[in-house]
């Protein structure tokens, strides 16, 4: 549970004293087999726990998981190689949220804050689709627009249009080839943009060239992740649309 769920709770009385005082102990370790798991940390840091599942096996995996779950509401898997297996296993007992590199178990929050998505292409579209799960995954509406690459200016206009009229507090920009897409976001709108590099493109340095491009942007708003990190651009927008101030 995040801090902002357990406030909610807290505020609408349906849990006691005694019980969010179990949240709020220093008692965060769990052990499970040979891993130490944090089962606090959305205490701390308001993002529920994430398990980095590129070189896991399926059973390190799955034993993480239920460990999580038995004290946490939902658990992020990112970059697992075994989601479907994975989703075969849990979906009998929990919500399954499952994309190509995350996939989400558990009870989802709910919405509050949007953030702004747009990336320039198709082949960009596993790194959107990352970002929108985790987005939704942390209680964020996500506003997607995929395939608005400057090859055609008045694609993006309309993205950026729909998400001035939706109260976005951020932007997450995702482009490979050049990148040219977040700087040309970010000289549109007064919000923070996070541009994410993609691994596309051709020829020499080809999965360099976004993330060198958007990082020498002229935009002061424009703030760049490593190549095709969009779990980082929507936990960072995701942080700042529920933190934001409402006036």
């Amino acid at each position: 549970m995040t801090f902002d769920e357990l406030f909610d709770k807290i505020q609408s009385g349906k849990i006691d004293k005694h019980e969010a005082m179990k949240h709020f102990s220093l008692q965060w370790m769990e052990t499970a087999s040979n891993y130490i798991l944090d089962v606090n940390r959305g205490m701390r840091t308001n993002i529920p726990e994430i398990i980095y599942g590129e070189y896991k096996s399926l059973q390190q995996t799955i034993e993480l998981t239920e460990k999580i779950l038995s004290n946490q509401p939902r658990v992020i898997i990112s970059r697992s190689p075994f989601n479907d297996s994975i989703s075969d296993y849990f979906e009998s007992k929990h919500s399954v949220l499952k994309g190509d590199k995350v996939i989400t178990l558990g009870e989802l929050p709910e919405k509050n804050g949007c953030v702004l998505v747009v990336s320039a292409g198709s082949a960009d579209h596993p790194i959107a689709e990352e970002c929108e799960l985790v987005l939704k995954s942390l209680g964020v509406k996500p506003l997607m627009f995929e395939d608005r690459g400057i090859a055609h200016p008045t694609r993006v206009i309309e993205a950026v249009k729909s998400g001035m009229e939706n109260d976005a507090s951020a932007v997450i920009v995702i482009a490979g080839m050049e990148g040219a897409l977040a700087p040309f976001v970010a000289s549109l709108v007064p919000l923070p943009v996070i541009g994410v590099p993609t691994s596309v493109g051709y020829g020499f340095r080809a999965n360099e060239a976004a993330l060198t491009s958007m990082i020498a942007s002229c935009a002061p708003n424009l703030t760049v992740v490593n190549i095709d990190g969009g779990l980082r651009a929507a936990v960072v927008s995701a942080l700042i649309a529920k933190n934001r101030i409402k006036k």
